[in-house]
């Protein structure tokens, strides 16, 4: 096992490293400048301090900064004319955007905020602990009503309790929580007004975003959870513990159970991350000062250093819930296991 989650380690820290790098690309193509925003008075002093002046890899054409032609660019500091396709020496990889972030990186830090004088640590610090507290409690919504729910379903197979879950779980797939939303705050804001509208001052206005977010996850843990009920209650140890005259209940419990849930604990690693990462929409619309405000501010502010160190964030929380996941499997499943 410990080979196995070394091994695990090694590869997760390279996927990082290749979401990093893919990232780094993207976020410099967009024909834009961050540095051309009304905060920034001297368009060149910004583009030096955020390493914009300098080719993102060792390969490259030109370094596509609107607005910043008076400035002294690593393609005209160094002799070379803007367009041609240029290869670097290894001497010179140092000198690339790259390098530097990566180098950032490495000293423990995220960099600083292009549009605040705050670091990016400091702004994702902020906004975690509400981003956290709605994905938990989201994901509490989603197994305390979509494993019952499987389970009944695949108890009761093609009896009316079983249609009926499923329906409604159909029906938690297909409305999107940009929809689901503004029904529930129309409803139970507005009409009955058990809840404020917008906002977060305690633990009441974060109820009905939680459940926005946890009733779509809660219908895809029913159905899996149904599918591994209706898998299991076929195989033969199952038959031989209801021969051996144990109650329902019992064999429901004690032996079907377990079994039932690994589809679902293949599908939670993915699942929280994806309610983590899905909050975006729903800190919207419920005025949540949480990760997701910043994600949409810095991509529409064009600040890169934030929406790398976000989906630096986003994607280690992916990537080490799935090794998680992988390693929980083998306590729920003997026929699991990792060990050469």
């Amino acid at each position: 096992m410990s080979r196995y989650i070394f091994k695990r380690l090694i590869s997760s820290i390279v996927v990082l490293f290749i979401i990093i790098t893919v990232s780094l690309w993207i976020t410099r193509q967009a024909p834009s400048n961050p540095c051309l925003k009304e905060r920034e008075t001297n368009t060149c002093a910004c583009v030096a301090e955020n390493k914009l002046d300098r080719p993102v890899f060792p390969i490259y054409t030109s370094i596509p900064l609107v607005g910043a032609d008076s400035c002294d660019l690593w393609s005209r500091s160094s002799g070379g004319e803007v367009g041609p396709v240029k290869i670097l020496g290894v001497s010179q990889w140092g000198e690339t955007q790259h390098a530097e972030y990566l180098k950032t990186l490495g000293s423990g830090s995220l960099g600083n905020a292009m549009k605040s004088d705050r670091t990016v640590i400091e702004m994702l610090a902020s906004g975690l602990p509400f981003t956290l507290q709605l994905g938990i409690q989201a994901l509490i919504i989603a197994l305390l009503i979509g494993i019952p729910s499987g389970l009944l379903a695949g108890l009761k197979q093609n009896q009316p309790q079983d249609y009926a879950l499923m329906t409604f779980a159909m029906l938690g797939v297909s409305i999107p929580n940009f929809v689901l939303g503004p029904l529930l705050i129309s409803l139970f804001a507005l009409e009955l007004g058990w809840f404020k509208p917008g906002g977060w001052s305690g633990f009441q206005d974060s109820i009905l975003p939680s459940i926005t977010l946890g009733l779509y996850y809660a219908a895809y843990i029913a159905r899996l959870t149904r599918g591994g009920m209706l898998e299991i209650v076929r195989k033969d140890f199952i038959r031989t513990a209801r021969a051996k005259g144990l109650t329902e209940q019992t064999v429901v419990m004690r032996h079907a159970l377990k079994g039932a849930m690994l589809p679902v604990v293949s599908y939670l690693g993915p699942a929280f991350a994806a309610m983590l990462t899905g909050s975006v929409v729903v800190e919207e619309i419920f005025g949540i000062p949480g990760v997701g405000r910043h994600f949409v501010l810095s991509a529409i502010n064009r600040d890169y250093n934030l929406v790398l160190g976000t989906i630096i964030m986003y994607s280690t929380v992916l990537v080490f819930l799935n090794l998680a996941v992988d390693i929980l499997y083998t306590f729920l499943d003997p026929q699991v296991s990792y060990d050469d």
